[in-house]
Order: C-alpha cells, then structure tokens, then sequence
C-alpha cells in the first residue's frame, strides 16, 4: 500500500497544489469506484524527491527555461514526486445537504482495491481526518503497526506528525495520545536511535 504521486505543476493545472498542501504527515485520499459504491482511500504523504534527469550533466548546455516553446518535442522531466502510505478506507456517503460527502463504514485495514495509474490524489479535510480517525466516536489508530512497516526510516517520524495533527484538529483524548507517542518514540528508540 506504498503508492508514489506526481504533483501537478503549474502548466498542468490552472491552480496546481502548494507546498503546503503536500507537507510531510499531509493526510490524503483518492476516490475509487467498487461495485457501484464510491470509496475513499486514505492515506498520508511520507516521503518527497525531486527529480531532475539534467542534475550531475556537465559541460555548457544550448537550454533555457522556454525551450518546450522552440522544441516542440522536449519534455520538462522534473518531477516532484511523493511516497504515500495507505492507511485505509471509508465509503463516501453524500451530506444531507448535498454539498459534499463524509466517510462512513471506515476500515483501517490495508485497502482492498489497488488505485489506477491516473487516479487523482486529494489533500483530506480537517473534517474527513476526524472521521477516519473517530467513526464511532472514539479514537482509532490500527493502522499504525503498518505505517511503520511501509514508511520504514520515516515511519516514527509520520505517525508523531499525525498524532500532533490528532491534537490540534479532534477531541482526541490527550492521555491517549500521550501514551502511543511515548510508545513509538520507544520502538523508535530502540530500533533506529533516539526520534527527536
């Protein structure tokens, strides 16, 4: 459940996202169509590279910032690119008053369904990272094991950035939290070194 998503730039998108909208521990879904119902993958972003294939090249080059203009067939190939931990899934259940959709019936197992090549990742509302966390009104964190598993050196690093988020967006229970930090900064410690 280790996807990796290119962000959109400028010229692919009329408001392509901002940093700040695929941060590191930035909660996130994508929408998928299973049997007629409508599914929400969530997830959330813990890993960046960039990627530029002229990067190391040496010696003087006959390029510039508009040459896709003079050469129609160049292609820009730097890529932000971003590693996205699935975390689980909900169905999407449209709002009584018809403006948008919440989560309901959320799993957070490992995702059933795999995500197409072009399907589109979302930034997931304050209000979307409650419900996958308190479908029935109380907090609930079983995909951590897994989190650590996939986002391997990172995987400490994201779960703190989700509890800080837990503490500033829900209700979440303060003790509760107090307690799974100071469990993984202890694996944390004991298998990679002290997380700081």
């Amino acid at each position: 459940m280790d996807y990796v998503v290119e962000v959109y730039r400028e010229r692919e998108r009329e408001r392509p996202p901002e940093k700040q909208d695929y941060e590191f521990g930035q909660p996130v879904y994508s929408t998928t169509t299973v049997r007629g119902d409508e599914y929400a993958v969530v997830g959330v972003v813990y890993d960046s590279q960039l990627v530029d294939p002229d990067q190391g090249r040496e010696g003087p080059r006959l390029s510039n910032p508009d040459q896709e203009m003079f050469v129609p067939g160049y292609v820009d190939e730097k890529r932000t690119l971003l590693g996205v931990a699935f975390l689980g899934f909900a169905r999407l259940s449209p709002h009584a008053d018809g403006d948008g959709y919440d989560l309901a019936d959320v799993e957070q197992e490992m995702p059933r369904w795999t995500l197409d090549i072009d399907d589109s990742v979302s930034k997931l509302s304050t209000e979307g990272f409650r419900q996958f966390h308190f479908p029935e009104s109380s907090l609930r964190v079983q995909y951590y094991d897994r989190l650590i598993s996939t986002a391997d050196r990172f995987g400490a690093e994201v779960t703190l950035s989700l509890l800080d988020r837990l503490r500033s967006d829900t209700p979440a229970d303060e003790d509760m939290l107090d307690v799974i930090e100071q469990k993984v900064r202890w694996e944390a410690s004991s298998d990679r070194g002290v997380v700081r």
